[in-house]
Formats: structure tokens, sequence, C-alpha cells
């Protein structure tokens, strides 16, 4: 599945972990490493070797947390909002063609399994 989607981001250089990264920031706002990685249900070293490639590429930013001036938190810079939604009409595409193979029912009944796994190891 994940070849899938990855085939449609490469289009902007992007992997499928690195597309979810920008999302949920676009999505959810700023958040620590540790509230990242709690939403995208990913180990912390895994999430890091996925940001690395967008922080060297500015699309990412970092501040110091208010609350915590050790702790860093992580947000969309310009350039990976733009990134972002270049990649949203890709990542929709990759839906569309996973849906039309199984279909749509079938599509939403593994989403909710991957989910599932994802969250009960």
């Amino acid at each position: 599945m994940t070849k899938l989607y990855e085939r449609y981001l490469a289009e902007v250089d992007l992997t499928s972990a690195q597309f979810s990264i920008l999302g949920a920031l676009g999505g959810q706002g700023p958040m620590t490493m540790a509230d990242l990685a709690g939403v995208l249900v990913m180990d912390r070293t895994t999430l890091l070797r996925a940001m690395k490639p967008l922080q060297r590429e500015d699309l990412l930013k970092n501040t110091s947390s208010p609350d915590d001036p050790r702790q860093l938190v992580f947000s969309l810079s310009a350039a990976g909002l733009r990134k972002l939604k270049q990649a949203w009409p890709l990542w929709m595409k990759a839906q569309e063609e996973f849906e039309a193979e199984v279909g749509e029912s079938e599509a939403a009944r593994l989403r909710r399994s991957l989910l599932a796994l994802a969250k009960n190891p």
C-alpha cells in the first residue's frame, strides 16, 4: 500500500511518512516531537529519521516551547505549507486509485483495521 502512495508523492519528493508529518502539522498546528509521534502513531526514532530531510529543505521550523525552553515545538514553514498544498492532490489521487482497486467499503475497512493495529500493537 505504501508503494502506491509513494508513487504519487514522488512527484513532489516526499515519502508517505513525510507527507503524514506535513499533514499533521498543517492540520493540527505546532506540536512537540512527543505529540507528533503520538498523533502519527510512530516511534520517535522513525519520526526523527523522516523529519531530517524536511528540516534540511526548510519545510519545518522549530522553536522552544514556552512551557519548557528545552523542548522543541515543530510547525510548518511557508515552504512546508506550499509543499503540503502541492502534495495533497497527489495523495487524493492515490486514495482514489486504492479505492478503485479494492472498493470503497473494503478500503474503509482496511484503513480502520490498520489504525486499530497501529494503536494496539
